[in-house]
């Protein structure tokens, strides 16, 4: 799983480069038919655009098709948003299932 963690990050930087990565949590998920794993991601956004680019990320992330290797994305979204001191701090959840 570890390249389908280093592909997750990489794409949610590419969709938002100027961002920092700050955190990444995963945990293992499963069902009766499916396995995989749950993340959550923590962004900072700073500079004089990051309003407008944490909007467009946050309406674009859901629809957005992922390409990992070994991994689905079922769902991924921005859950919660916090405004800091010159930045904006995004936390993205996504739920990836094993192919």
């Amino acid at each position: 799983m570890s390249g389908s963690r280093t592909s997750l990050e990489a794409a949610l930087l590419a969709l938002l480069p100027d961002a920092r990565l700050t955190g990444c949590k995963r945990s293992a998920w499963h069902s009766a038919t499916f396995s995989g794993e749950r993340v959550v991601a923590r962004l900072e956004l700073h500079g004089p655009d990051r309003d407008s680019a944490a909007e467009a990320f946050t309406k674009a992330l859901p629809e957005t098709e992922f390409q990992l290797r070994r991994q689905f994305v079922a769902d991924i979204s921005v859950s919660a948003q916090r405004a800091l001191p010159g930045a904006i701090a995004l936390t993205v959840e996504a739920l990836l299932l094993d192919e």
